[in-house]
């Protein structure tokens, strides 16, 4: 016999969710690891122009699409910049 879940609104946490999309706005604590960077370094590397600049959801809340990050990891490894970032001065 199978019981109810003694508590819905658990049973809705856990599940997972519906729609997720295929280029996510991610934050800096997750977008550095995808790049393969400290947090630190993470920063650094978008202060140089290495990396692109952040979309700024609300005014303390940076965030990078995915898609945006692995162009400039990947014309980091080539040896060039991505178009749009700033020249390291």
């Amino acid at each position: 016999m199978s019981y109810p879940h003694p508590n819905p609104a658990a049973e809705r946490s856990r599940r997972k969710p519906e729609y997720v999309p295929s280029d996510p706005l991610l934050p800096a604590k997750q977008a550095a690891p995808e790049t393969g960077r400290a947090l630190s370094t993470f920063w650094r590397d978008v202060k140089r122009g290495i990396l692109p600049e952040p979309y700024y959801v609300t005014p303390r809340a940076p965030r990078w699409r995915l898609s945006e990050l692995r162009a400039a990891v990947d014309a980091t490894r080539a040896g060039k910049r991505p178009a749009g970032l700033q020249s390291a001065a």
